[in-house]
């Protein structure tokens, strides 16, 4: 027991964290740090490019989804093709895309728990139950590699004012 709330005290120690969000409830949620922190990437312009790169959809353009949107467009074919009868008859109603639509993904990033950036994507497009089958481990090294690449540069083109 006493392991646990040492990992919860390192986890609080950590002064980043990105969260995953399906209509607001926390899918995945990490503690990490960035060595060589620059403070000026808070008001950078790559802040906003490295939120792009990351779980951007850029108005359901699938040529340049960011590593969150393309790793659940690739589960979502894959799903496809593992459900894929090309013997079963299908009616036109089963042609129809199903009606529920509107689950929201939000990703956010938070430095001293504060939130510094976040966006927002739809899962219209994938085939995937995001309260079941979202699950992002094998692209959390990604991920952390984006965030610490982009907030520990030594110069900004860009700083917002």
């Amino acid at each position: 027991m006493t392991t646990n709330t040492t990992e919860q005290r390192k986890a609080e120690d950590q002064r980043f964290e990105f969260i995953l969000y399906i209509n607001n409830h926390i899918i995945c949620q990490r503690f990490f740090n960035i060595r060589d922190f620059n403070e000026d990437s808070l008001n950078s312009f790559e802040l906003k490019e490295m939120i792009d790169e990351i779980a951007g959809v850029n108005n359901g353009d699938f040529g340049s989804l960011g590593i969150i949107p393309n790793y659940l467009k690739q589960k979502s074919v894959n799903y496809l093709w593992e459900n894929y009868n090309p013997y079963f008859v299908r009616t036109d109603e089963s042609y129809k895309a199903p009606t529920k639509k509107g689950d929201v993904f939000k990703f956010e990033i938070k430095v001293d728990k504060r939130p510094v950036i976040s966006t927002e994507f739809i899962n219209d497009y994938f085939t995937l139950n995001p309260k079941v089958s979202v699950d992002i481990r094998e692209v959390i090294p990604s991920i952390l590699s984006e965030i610490r690449q982009k907030m520990s540069q030594k110069k900004y083109n860009k700083v917002v004012a």
